[in-house]
C-alpha cells in the first residue's frame, strides 16, 4: 500500500522553496508514494499539473499567515484526503497547515526556507511576533526539516525546537551535461539570479560595479529576476549611470541555459538560507563569490569552489570579484572545483531518498 503524502506550500511563485518542491514531485519513487498539493494559485500550480505524475492538486488563495478561510479549506482537504503524512514548506503555509492539522493525529513535518540569524523584518515587534509563532506552532510539528545548518542552528538557539526535531536535508539539483565556457570572449558576463528583494542584497553589487568597470570596461552585469525591489534597484542604475553595463532580465523560467553565459555567478545576500542559484552555477563550472552568509559557508568552500566576501560591502565585493577578473586561470580551476562539488554535495537523488526516508520513517512511527 502507497504512503499517501500532502505537501502544502503558500508560495505560488518559481523561486527557491517552490523550486525545491518541484525537484522533489518530479522524482519521488511514485510506486511507494501516493502525492497531493495544495498551493496558491500561479506559476508554481501550472508547473505541478504538467508534471503528468498523477499528483492531486488542490489550489488554495493563501492571503497571509492567518487567513482563516485558507486554514478551513486546508482542513477539510486534511478530513477528506486522511494522508499518513502531512509535510508543510514555508513560514505561510507552516502557519496555515499546521493550524488546520490541529485535532488530527497526522503527523506533520516543517521545511524551513527562510530563517537564520542574518535575517531580518523591516519591523523588530513583527519579527518577535513571527519568531513567537513559529515556537508556538512547532508543538504541533512531528519533525523539521531545515536546508542548511545555519537554519537549524538558528531554530535551536532560539528555542523555536530542539536539537532532535530538527533534521538537516541540503537542497540540490540535477547533474546537468552544460558546462559554462567562462572567458571565452571579450565580452565578460558576472550574472546573479534570486527574487529582487532588500535581502538580496543586490544594490551592493550595482555600487561594486562601479570600480569593477573602471578596470574591467569590457564587464557586464546581468540580473535574474523579479521582485518588488526592481524599481529602487533600476533607479539606483539610472543614478549611477551604469545603464550600459547592468541589465535586467526579469524572471527566465528555464534558467540554466542563460546561467551558462555567465563567466563569473555573484550572491551578494545579506541573509540566505542555502542558496540554490549558487549550486546550480557551481554545477555549471562557474567560480562563484558570495557573501559569507547563513548557509553559504556550507555550500561554498571558499578559496576552493568560490570567494565568501563582508555582507553588505560593495568594496569587498569589487575586491572578490577582480581578485577573479585580475587570474582566469585561477576561476577556471575554482570553477572546475565547484562543479565536482555540486556533483558529490548537493546531488538530488540523496536529497530526495532522504526525504523519503524521513516520510516513511514519520509514518510508521504514527501508524
Amino acid at each position: 500500500m502507497k504512503t499517501s503524502i500532502l505537501e502544502i506550500i503558500g508560495d505560488s511563485t518559481l523561486a527557491g522553496a517552490p523550486r525545491h518542491l518541484l525537484s522533489l514531485l518530479e522524482n519521488f519513487d511514485y510506486k511507494k508514494f501516493r502525492l497531493f498539493v495544495i498551493c496558491p494559485p500561479g506559476p508554481l500550480a501550472g508547473e505541478v499539473k504538467g508534471l503528468k505524475k498523477g499528483i492531486d492538486l488542490e489550489i488554495v488563495p493563501m492571503k497571509s499567515k492567518i487567513d482563516l478561510s485558507a486554514i478551513k479549506e486546508i482542513r477539510a482537504n486534511i478530513k477528506h484526503i486522511k494522508p499518513d503524512v502531512i509535510h508543510v514548506h514555508g513560514t505561510r503555509a507552516g502557519a496555515l497547515g499546521r493550524l488546520a492539522a490541529i485535532g488530527f493525529s497526522y503527523p506533520v513535518i516543517y521545511t524551513e526556507h527562510l530563517w537564520t540569524k542574518n535575517y531580518k523584518l523591516s519591523n523588530i515587534i513583527s519579527q518577535q511576533l513571527q519568531l513567537i509563532g513559529l515556537w508556538f506552532l512547532d508543538m504541533f510539528t512531528t519533525l523539521n526539516i531545515a536546508v542548511s545548518q545555519a537554519v537549524k542552528d538558528f531554530m535551536v538557539e532560539n528555542q523555536i525546537s530542539r536539537d532532535s526535531k530538527v533534521v538537516v536535508i541540503y537542497n540540490a539539483i540535477e547533474p546537468t551535461k552544460k558546462k559554462a565556457s567562462i572567458f571565452s570572449s571579450k565580452q565578460i558576463i558576472i550574472g546573479t539570479v534570486g527574487t529582487l528583494n532588500y535581502q538580496k542584497g543586490v544594490q551592493f553589487l550595482i555600487s561594486a560595479m562601479e570600480k569593477i568597470i573602471k578596470e574591467f570596461p569590457e564587464v557586464s552585469l546581468e540580473i535574474v529576476g523579479e521582485g518588488t525591489y526592481r524599481k529602487q534597484l533600476e533607479h539606483q542604475v539610472k543614478r549611477m549611470k551604469l545603464n550600459k553595463f547592468i541589465h535586467f532580465n526579469g524572471f527566465i523560467k528555464d534558467i540554466e541555459d542563460k546561467m551558462a553565459d555567465f563567466d563569473i555567478y555573484v550572491q551578494a545576500s545579506l541573509s540566505e538560507s542555502f542558496g540554490l542559484a549558487i549550486v546550480q552555477a557551481m554545477g555549471l563550472g562557474i567560480p562563484v563569490v558570495a557573501t559569507h552568509t547563513g548557509g553559504i559557508p556550507e555550500v561554498i568552500t571558499t578559496g576552493k569552489s568560490g570567494i565568501l566576501v563582508e555582507i553588505g560591502n560593495p568594496q569587498s565585493l569589487a575586491d572578490g570579484i577582480l581578485e577573479l577578473l585580475r587570474d582566469h586561470k585561477k576561476a577556471e580551476k575554482m570553477g572546475k572545483m565547484a562543479q565536482e562539488e555540486a556533483k558529490i554535495k548537493f546531488n538530488l537523488k540523496d536529497m530526495v531518498s532522504e526525504t523519503e526516508k524521513i516520510y516513511e520513517e514519520v509514518a510508521q512511527k504514527s501508524a
